[in-house]
């Protein structure tokens, strides 16, 4: 029933802000700088309109003029390295025996080494889970070697 109850919400929501004729000007302004205009009308409202803000952090103005209705959305992303994480467990793949021939689809050796690299003398138990990428199929010969 929410499902329903939201979809009515939405259908309401659209009739009362759709209009044929909006146009809108959105202006954004920070300090000096000239204010950077966007204009939303019918033809150009789904059309997604960006800029980047010339500084981080600071004072902006928006300043919304005309009829009709207009989303306005600031991201703000940050490139911060996150700290290296101390990994109680070592793994490393990769391929052997690789066989290309003819038609037939290729084959290989996938070979997973795992070790525990913790502070601890022992691990207690670990469980490696290994799942085929889409489109893989292991032989079945080769999991009974497992």
């Amino acid at each position: 029933q929410d499902t329903v109850v939201a979809l009515q919400a939405l259908g309401q929501y659209g009739y009362l802000t759709y209009s044929k004729k909006s146009l809108n000007t959105v202006e954004v302004h920070f300090m000096d700088t000239p204010s950077k205009i966007f204009q939303v009308n019918d033809k150009n409202r789904f059309l997604l309109q960006q800029a980047s803000l010339p500084t981080i952090p600071g004072s902006y103005n928006v300043e919304v003029d005309g009829s009709g209705c207009v989303y306005l959305q600031t991201t703000l992303r940050y490139n911060i390295h996150l700290p290296k994480k101390a990994a109680g467990f070592s793994l490393s793949v990769r391929t052997e025996n690789v066989s290309c021939t003819g038609n037939y689809p290729p084959k290989f050796d996938l070979v997973l080494s795992a070790s525990y690299t913790g502070s601890r003398s022992v691990s207690n138990m670990a469980i490696i889970d290994v799942k085929m990428l889409s489109g893989f199929v292991p032989e079945e010969s080769s999991l009974k070697k497992v």
